[in-house]
């Protein structure tokens, strides 16, 4: 078969298969046996014009199911934040802590909001209270049957009746406690409400509160000369110390500015006599901590902590600054026989008010307690002070000084006879059932 024959088979099959649909395109200056096919056209999308990006379908067709993947993973990522932080919350018992605070934020914000509604002077209706004590710059009184709560704008923000027998109260950082004495109930409220009740199955001997609300409570035990226990903000024990025979029963508690350690003031017989000690212990340790004997005879007063290494025992007969650390005495000042009728320290200097052959004197000291000024206060009954300021109690009137010795002014306006006063937001005097900003009106 010659060349020409070739072709016109060739173009046969072509003819033919382009009837039957199955032609398949040849390249032009090729021979009919490759089959390759012929390319579709490609359409090219117009140019867009200068300085103008091109359209990107395909991406904001995929940007939100990008984002809704990662709306969903950090959701995811949180929750499980979220579980692992109470469950170890949970754990190591800070999230009662963080609910406890976050109540008290809650409390703080309300009193603020309110604040417009209020203003002194106020009448708080406890005609004869057993304490006046400052609450979270404002003050909480506490009368025979009942406690009233107070904000620092003069707001009434809490009343209850606890129906103790003998109340005694103890102040927080913003929580309150109200015990019944030789009783076995308890109540803690914060500002604004009740929280908790509280029954022991012994006495309740005495409770102290530190500034992050933890609440010891000293109950007597029958095989053990008494128990003293430590509760957080939310009422979990985190501390429990039995004092022994020769340890003695606590009289006296006082918790560290930094709520890790607490002094105990504590009475034991020895030797058919009456010994005082002073025990500062570690809430996180059982260990017996250091301590301090007392002069033999002395009865321990007041117990108060100036600093962390600085705390303050007043006894019937002498005043002693103590450090925690080795419980060593620092400094002492004897009363030189004169009575103890009122102390009131500041962070530094501290305020006496002593019965001296006869009559009263106000007697100052340093730091160091080195006395720096003694003036004759006759008339004073009571003493109270701030780190600047010291102010005596008087029959009809109220004398503010400087603990140099000079008088700064009097008070003598007052409608009645000053039962207290207080350093809050504002320094305020009590008379009556009268509370009121105390300055000097001359």
């Amino acid at each position: 078969m010659n060349k020409a024959d070739r072709e016109r088979l060739e173009r046969r099959k072509r003819m033919l298969a382009r009837e039957q649909g199955t032609l398949t395109d040849t390249i032009p200056g090729t021979s009919g046996d490759i089959g390759l096919r012929t390319p579709k056209p490609i359409r090219r999308r117009a140019a867009a014009p200068a300085g103008q990006q091109p359209p990107a379908e395909n991406v904001k067709s995929l940007e939100p199911l990008f984002k809704k993947r990662q709306r969903r993973r950090m959701a995811f990522v949180t929750a499980v934040i979220v579980v692992l932080a109470l469950f170890l919350a949970g754990l190591t018992g800070t999230l009662s802590a963080s609910i406890a605070l976050l109540a008290d934020s809650v409390d703080s914000a309300a009193l603020y909001l309110n604040r417009s509604s209020g203003g002194w002077p106020v009448n708080t209706g406890i005609s004869d209270p057993v304490q006046i004590e400052e609450l979270a710059g404002g003050f909480v009184e506490l009368g025979s049957s009942d406690a009233v709560v107070y904000s620092p704008y003069g707001v009434k923000a809490f009343a209850m009746q606890p129906g103790y027998a003998r109340p005694v109260l103890a102040v927080g950082g913003t929580h309150f406690t109200v015990y019944n004495r030789a009783g076995n109930e308890l109540t803690v409220a914060s500002r604004t409400a009740k929280l908790y009740t509280q029954t022991f199955d012994n006495s309740i001997l005495l409770c102290a509160m530190s500034n992050n609300n933890s609440l010891a409570v000293v109950t007597e035990l029958s095989r053990y000369t008494a128990q003293l226990r430590v509760y957080d903000a939310a009422m979990h024990q985190t501390y429990n110390w039995q004092t022994t025979q020769t340890q003695g029963t606590p009289i006296a508690v006082a918790f560290s500015p930094d709520n890790r350690r607490f002094a105990a003031g504590t009475l034991a017989a020895r030797q058919g006599q009456l010994q005082c000690s002073i025990y500062f212990m570690d809430t996180a340790s059982e260990a017996e901590g250091v301590a301090y004997k007392a002069s033999q005879g002395s009865m321990l007063m007041k117990l108060d902590w100036q600093t962390e290494s600085r705390a303050v025992a007043v006894f019937d007969s002498y005043l002693a600054v103590l450090d925690p650390r080795t419980g060593a005495e620092v400094y002492r000042y004897d009363f030189g026989g004169a009575t103890l009728q009122s102390v009131a320290a500041g962070r530094r200097q501290t305020a006496l008010l002593l019965n001296i052959r006869g009559g009263n004197s106000l007697v100052t000291l340093d730091d160091t307690l080195t006395p720096m000024a003694e003036i004759p206060a006759r008339q004073a009954y009571g003493i109270s002070a701030t780190d600047t300021d010291i102010y005596l109690l008087c029959a009809d009137a109220v004398e503010c000084y400087g603990y140099d010795g000079v008088r700064k002014w009097t008070r003598s306006d007052l409608p009645s006879r000053p039962l207290a006063v207080i350093n809050t937001r504002k320094t305020l005097v009590f008379t009556g059932t009268r509370a009121e900003i105390l300055g000097n009106t001359a």
